[in-house]
């Protein structure tokens, strides 16, 4: 299970940088509510200005661009509101530091994240230079911890897995590294999930599916990687859930390249959309039981 933030983190005085933000149509899903990868995108260019207060200029490259990446949706992200992106850096060790987000609309926290950046030189860890230790430092925010997330060995196994789909890296999805974007990344396994809940809702009867895939898509994402994904290349995503409650379903993802593991994904979202014009009630807690995880 996926710990969730800390109550704390949603005060965007609690963030020593912040952004204005207002979504633009590209970045709005099916549905016209800011799509999560938006989210993460502007994240993404949060961390990016942090990095260059810290490194300046002549920042070196920081391979891989992000170690692990995390969102969590609160709330409603709809479109035509105005935004406010908060940041900080909440620990800094021998050769990585953490960013904390928040996503702010008129003082409301809709969106937090995480993310932990690996420094590197000659493609190895490399201790952080003192003085830009010191300008993380400095931009400290809100000190709370990353959150640590327990991952059982048996999920590196690919036919643990119980559905999949093959992904084809494209060249648009490459960053500076010419590795595939972090970002990008966490859109394969959305649109993963995505597939998962439309052969779901195949069995639910015949009935249009509007806007059932994007109420159905995870409000958090935890995403870690392991190695470089490149283009060209076919991977496999695969999921499994890993438990059901009263009113979530907790999904498990891996990322393989053949039968390497390169990376692993954990997502929570609701089971059920309530009924809406020309469209009833959904209801898929007990369709899962037989996409559980294997052990």
């Amino acid at each position: 299970m996926i710990p969730a933030f800390a109550p704390p983190r949603q005060e965007p005085s609690l963030y020593p940088v912040r952004f204005d933000r207002t979504a633009r149509f590209h970045e709005l899903d099916p549905c016209g509510d800011v799509a999560r990868t938006s989210v993460l995108r502007w994240f993404e260019q949060a961390r990016r200005a942090v990095e260059g207060r810290a490194f300046g200029p002549a920042r070196p490259i920081v391979r891989p661009p992000l170690s692990a990446v995390r969102v969590e949706l609160l709330g409603p992200v709809p479109a035509g509101a105005s935004y406010e992106i908060g940041v900080g850096v909440a620990t800094i060790s021998a050769a990585s530091f953490t960013c904390t987000y928040g996503l702010f609309r008129e003082g409301e926290c809709v969106a937090l994240g995480e993310s932990v950046s690996m420094h590197s030189r000659d493609g190895m860890p490399a201790e952080l230079p003192g003085d830009v230790r010191h300008k993380l430092a400095a931009i400290g925010g809100t000190r709370i911890p990353g959150r640590e997330i327990e991952r059982d060995p048996a999920r590196l196994v690919r036919d643990a897995y119980p559905f999949g789909v093959d992904v084809r890296a494209r060249v648009g999805e490459l960053d500076t590294s010419r590795t595939v974007g972090n970002v990008a990344l966490a859109g394969w396994y959305l649109d993963v999930l995505a597939e998962l809940h439309l052969d779901v809702l195949g069995h639910v009867g015949a009935q249009p599916v509007g806007c059932t895939l994007d109420l159905l898509a995870p409000r958090s994402l935890s995403v870690g990687h392991l190695a470089d994904v490149f283009y060209p290349g076919t991977y496999r995503v695969g999921v499994g859930v890993l438990d059901v409650d009263d009113s979530s379903v907790h999904y498990a993802c891996g990322l393989f390249e053949g039968v390497h593991c390169v990376g692993l994904a954990e997502a929570i979202g609701a089971h059920s959309v309530g009924p809406m014009a020309g469209r009833r009630a959904v209801e898929l807690a007990h369709r899962f039981d037989g996409l559980r995880m294997r052990r």
